[in-house]
Parts: C-alpha cells; structure tokens; sequence
C-alpha cells in the first residue's frame, strides 16, 4: 500500500456510542472506516464485502466475544488492535498476539497502535 493511499478499518464494537466515536477519531485521524459492527454477524458480513488494511475489535460484544472475526483476519493476513473493558487475562487465545488496549484507553493510543500494525 502507498502512504498516500487511505487505510482501511472495520471497528467491531457493541456499544453504539463508543463505535461511533472510534469511527470519527479514526477518520480525523486519516483512516477510512469501513463500517462499525456490533455483532460477530455483522463483521463478518462487513469483511465479505469490503477490503480491510486494519481492525479495531472490541473483545466482548455482550454475548459473544470477537474471537471469529479475529480468526478470519489472521486467515486474511489483516492485523488488528484489540480493546477490552475486562482483564487481560480474561480474554480467548486469538487476541494473544494483538495489541490489547484497556478501556478506557486515549484514542491516540489506539492510532499509534494501528499503525504500528499496519507497518510491521
């Protein structure tokens, strides 16, 4: 990808409040969100239909956690960031390798952690 080009996020979060501002940090921070989803269902569909440089994945969506998504972007070669509300030690083995952000976390972490991923 050209450093001029737009990078592409897909957020995965279930709360509407905070997946909307992730969506406008992000985008004032220069990255195009592709959509904002708050249920395994919806990210997946999102995935089949867009391309994706990037993603942010909230650990638990309520009753279910992220762990599928997470697995189709490894299987994609997509990195991601991972952000949870709970103990690090309470989150599945798919996000062992991701960054992990406690909530509440700045948003300039969650920028600086997505570019890392994006350039390793």
């Amino acid at each position: 990808m050209r450093a001029d080009e737009p990078t592409h996020v897909l957020i995965v979060e279930d709360d509407p409040m905070i997946g909307f501002d992730l969506a406008v940090e992000l985008e004032a921070a220069g990255f195009t969100v592709v959509g904002v989803a708050p249920t395994v269902d919806k990210a997946l569909s999102l995935l089949e239909r867009h391309h994706c440089d990037l993603a942010v994945l909230d650990v638990n969506l309520g009753q279910e956690t992220s762990a599928p998504i997470a697995r189709a972007l490894v299987a994609a070669g997509v990195p991601f960031v991972a952000v949870t509300g709970y103990s690090v030690d309470q989150c599945p083995e798919e996000f062992a390798r991701a960054p992990l952000l406690s909530k509440p976390f700045q948003t300039s972490r969650l920028v600086a952690a997505l570019r890392r991923q994006l350039h390793e």
